[in-house]
């Protein structure tokens, strides 16, 4: 019988040498005995998933490891997320509901904003919008969706606000012709709208807009049938661009805090019908943007043991390769 193949993504776990962690990497310090057990008993090696030209992101990162070329099939991150939520657009951007102060950029997260809270906020501005080709879509917390259903021939340069926390934004507007000059407007008309809307967030900021993607058949392309399971539309999107199957979990938040053991038992489930499954987690990235590696040492030890240890208790590894 061929083996099952299991691709575990902590994304984010990367690091630098941190001066006050003494000179080492949160992966370094962080108590690891599960992943330390799989890097001595298995196989390690290293992989570029950021080709020439790209900037590093989680997009790119994951097409690359499951294959895709980004050159011939990557549109830009909204696209993506508007494939986990079923919608479609002339253009789509990600539209993050932030939080600036006195110009700067302080929360790209608008200050940790919920669910709830955030769809508030998209209806509201979907109420109040004077421009009949554009609409708001919500996603979760501060991640959701500005849809453009009007055709322009120029490009646009947009920034990630996660990218420029502690920057003055007014350098990182979007940059181009007309659409960019869209763009600029809406965030302008944003800041005056929700000065009115009491919410943790304060401005609108699209960014990583493009076209609907196509993207291959995973089953066509790898012989196998893929399970993606993933907190976050992102990974979702790609998983519905690959055909694969795509499973969520309630109770998952997207930080450190998630419901690890619904992943973990989806994962598990998962492998009882499937010969790949991936499990992407998206804490210790969010923890990683927000500059806490403190926090973040504390979410990777989390992860070690109720994501890899509790895998690891459950799973034979002749069987299921990690």
């Amino acid at each position: 019988m061929s083996p099952k193949y299991l691709l575990l993504i902590p994304d984010g776990m990367a690091d630098r040498e941190i001066d006050f962690l003494g000179k080492r990497t949160p992966l370094e310090v962080a108590d690891t005995p599960n992943m330390d057990f799989l890097a001595k008993e298995g196989s390690t090696g290293m992989t570029k998933t950021i080709p020439e030209g790209y900037e590093p992101g989680s997009d790119i990162a994951n097409l690359t490891i499951l294959g895709i070329d980004v050159r011939k099939y990557y549109t830009g991150r909204g696209p993506i997320e508007a494939l986990a939520r079923g919608v479609k657009g002339e253009y789509v951007f990600r539209c993050n509901l932030v939080y600036v102060k006195n110009g700067i950029m302080v929360d790209y997260s608008g200050r940790r904003i919920d669910d709830s809270e955030a769809r508030e906020v998209i209806r509201y501005l979907n109420k109040v919008k004077e421009i009949d080709f554009i609409k708001f879509h919500p996603g979760r917390s501060y991640r959701n969706l500005l849809i453009v259903n009007k055709r322009f021939e120029d490009n646009v340069i947009t920034t990630p606000p996660h990218d420029i926390q502690g920057e003055k934004i007014e350098e990182f507007l979007p940059k181009g012709g007309e659409l960019a000059s869209l763009l600029r407007s809406l965030i302008e008309w944003s800041e005056s709208v929700l000065s009115e809307f009491k919410t943790k967030a304060n401005l609108i900021w699209p960014w990583g807009g493009g076209r609907m993607p196509s993207f291959p058949s995973f089953r066509k392309k790898y012989g196998r049938k893929g399970v993606m399971i993933s907190e976050v539309d992102l990974l979702q999107g790609i998983g519905k661009g690959l055909k694969m199957d795509v499973v969520e979990v309630e109770g998952t938040t997207g930080y450190i805090d998630t419901n690890y053991k619904g992943l973990a038992k989806a994962t598990l489930k998962s492998l009882k019908n499937s010969s790949f499954v991936l499990l992407h987690t998206e804490g210790i990235d969010e923890v990683s943007h927000e500059g806490d590696a403190e926090k973040k040492v504390e979410g990777i030890s989390i992860y070690d043991e109720k994501i890899v240890g509790y895998l690891l208790d459950r799973l034979d590894l002749e069987e299921t390769k990690i």
